[in-house]
């Protein structure tokens, strides 16, 4: 029998590192019940190094020894979860990881070091997230739970049944990229909106906006337009937290474009990084002017997403590209900016990814990245305009002080980066 030392030493490291770290939740969440643990932190390391054994013995003694010593594993978690229901009632988590833990040894021993690792992080942080999870899980009604579901179709059924090549003119439609970018679009908003679902909105205004930028910039000043024509005493917490929700716009749309088309970044970065410090330091001083009253929004941000939606969204993207590549070839660079101001009224993402995706003119990404930079000006107008129109008292003067001093950055860092003198 050869066994090579250095794979073995590392896979045994890994799935004993793994082990630890699942059996430390173990130990601690079955303490915290006041009940001795079927399996904890020594126990766990070593269900692990059993896996990772019989996959370094499997090439030399066949499958067989894998097999023997799951039975053996699943034996004994099964005997526990019967002593344990038998008492307390169900519950398998701890019996679930421990098959869990052998199974990512077993991947370990077998040289999947990165996959095992990465996977018993996983395991071990799900484990630790219960009571956040369990809180999440609560808070969802029922249409949210089905808007998740309906993304996860989206995402993993529909798009890879989608034809990946040009259609229409010029090619521009390509099914497939731009399903990809709606369902890549779709899921930043729930995360976002998954975020502020964790951390509450009783964390403040100012975490609500910041959160909530990730979702919907635009809806977050409305949402606190509202808020402050029921209470005025929160003119300055909301106004910073508008303020801060269009800095992580500004974010969103640098993460955006990279991930479509990297090269777009050197130009675009000074005037969407200006945007976001000028804001940051206008939701700073914000925050200071006010009252301090940390109060959460009465209105908060429902899930962002939904089939409708996305459907909107792609068409909406799908107009965009059309219009952007008509309008660079009958128009060249006029057009583009036109159809960037014009997109960037109702949505930045689309205008964003459309550019990104079309990549660099005879002018490398001059023209491009300054048409997004246009759209982020107008779309930050826009939530002024939201502001001044439906808020009431000092937080009309501020979100239009702030957003325009916001926009003037963006003017001014456009107009160093972009014209030719």
């Amino acid at each position: 029998m050869n066994i090579e030392l250095l794979p073995s030493v590392e896979g045994v490291a890994v799935a004993l590192l793994v082990g630890f770290l699942i059996g430390l939740d173990r130990e601690r969440a079955e303490a915290r019940k006041g009940r001795e643990a079927f399996a904890g932190v020594r126990t766990f390391p070593l269900i692990a190094l059993v896996g990772a054994v019989a996959a370094i013995l499997a090439p030399a003694w066949g499958i067989a020894v894998v097999v023997t010593s799951f039975v053996a594993v699943a034996a004994v978690t099964v005997v526990s979860y019967w002593r344990v229901s038998a008492v307390e009632g169900p519950g398998a988590t701890t019996e679930m990881a421990a098959i869990a833990t052998f199974l990512l040894g077993a991947l370990a021993g077998g040289g999947q070091y990165v996959l095992a690792g990465a996977s018993g992080v996983g395991v071990a942080v799900l484990l630790a997230a219960k009571p956040r999870l369990e809180a999440f899980s609560r808070a969802l009604t029922g249409e949210e739970v089905r808007s998740t579901l309906e993304l996860a179709v989206i995402s993993i059924i529909v798009l890879p049944l989608l034809p990946n090549e040009g259609f229409g003119p010029w090619g521009v439609l390509n099914p497939f990229a731009i399903w990809l970018i709606v369902v890549l679009v779709s899921a930043l908003s729930f995360a976002g909106f998954v975020a502020m679902r964790l951390l509450g909105e009783r964390r403040g205004l100012a975490v609500t906006g910041a959160v909530g930028g990730l979702v919907s910039s635009t809806a977050v000043t409305y949402s606190m337009a509202e808020r402050t024509r029921a209470d005025q005493s929160l003119g300055g917490p909301a106004a910073s937290a508008v303020v801060l929700a269009s800095c992580v716009m500004c974010l969103r749309i640098v993460v955006l474009a990279g991930i479509v088309n990297a090269g777009i970044l050197p130009r675009l970065l000074p005037v969407a990084g200006a945007m976001a410090v000028v804001g940051g330091i206008a939701a700073y001083w914000l925050s200071r002017s006010g009252t301090g009253d940390q109060v959460a929004p009465g209105h908060h941000l429902a899930n962002p997403f939904s089939l409708r939606a996305a459907l909107s969204f792609g068409a909406v993207f799908a107009l965009i590209l059309l219009g952007v590549r008509a309008a660079q070839v009958y128009l060249g660079a006029r057009g583009t900016y036109a159809a960037a101001g014009i997109s960037g009224v109702a949505d930045v993402d689309a205008v964003t990814i459309a550019l990104s995706r079309l990549g660099p003119g005879e002018d490398a990404w001059r023209t491009p990245a300054a048409a997004v930079a246009l759209a982020a000006v107008v779309n930050t107008l826009v939530k002024l305009g939201i502001g001044v129109g439906f808020g009431a008292g000092r937080f009309r003067r501020q979100v239009a002080l702030a957003m325009g001093i916001v926009a003037l950055a963006g003017i001014a860092a456009g107009a160093a980066v972009y014209l030719r003198f």
